[in-house]
């Protein structure tokens, strides 16, 4: 908290080193959290340097005393989420799935995140998709904030959760079989 202090006054008297900071303290988390989303180092990159210029901009509102990961996290779930719409449609809700035999999904888990499948198969996920299951489940926010987050409806959320959550189990499960 006091090096993020000590950022906000170096950047607001547009000094070097406070930018030269901020990179330093936030550039790898920016760019970890906008690749979780995207799945593409290019796009991850460049909106990575997006959030970094709008910080920069948005300096002087910053409040010193207050941390700037939660903010700077903000700026990155909003660009990844504008971003994936703006490339992405939305996957209709009518979708049909295929239909999966019953396993036990904790043992099918474990062994398929042994093997290093579960981010594979998270990154195949539909965009929107890929971005609830994200939000949830690394962010842990509640249906509630990403409905709100994402500018969708609460039944929508919940919807896409849960067949994320369906195709990841598909795909796990035929990784443990292949």
């Amino acid at each position: 908290m006091e090096q993020d202090s000590q950022i906000i006054t170096l950047c607001r008297r547009g000094r070097q080193e406070g930018f030269a900071t901020l990179l330093l303290a936030y550039q790898e988390r920016v760019y970890r959290r906008a690749f979780s989303f995207v799945q593409n180092r290019d796009d991850a990159l460049d909106l990575t340097q997006e959030v970094f210029l709008r910080t920069i901009r948005g300096v002087q509102n910053l409040a010193p005393d207050r941390p700037l990961w939660p903010w700077l996290r903000r700026i990155t779930t909003n660009l990844c989420l504008n971003f994936v719409r703006d490339r992405h449609p939305a996957v209709p809700l009518d979708e049909a799935l295929p239909s999966t035999d019953e396993a036990d999904p904790q043992e099918a888990a474990l062994a398929a995140w042994h093997a290093g499948e579960v981010s594979a198969a998270v990154a195949d996920l539909p965009p929107l998709y890929r971005m609830a299951v994200v939000l949830r489940h690394q962010e842990d926010l509640s249906y509630e904030e990403i409905a709100r987050l994402m500018e969708l409806p609460l039944g929508t959320v919940k919807t896409y959760l849960f067949r994320a959550r369906r195709l990841l189990k598909q795909r796990l499960l035929q990784a443990l079989e292949g």
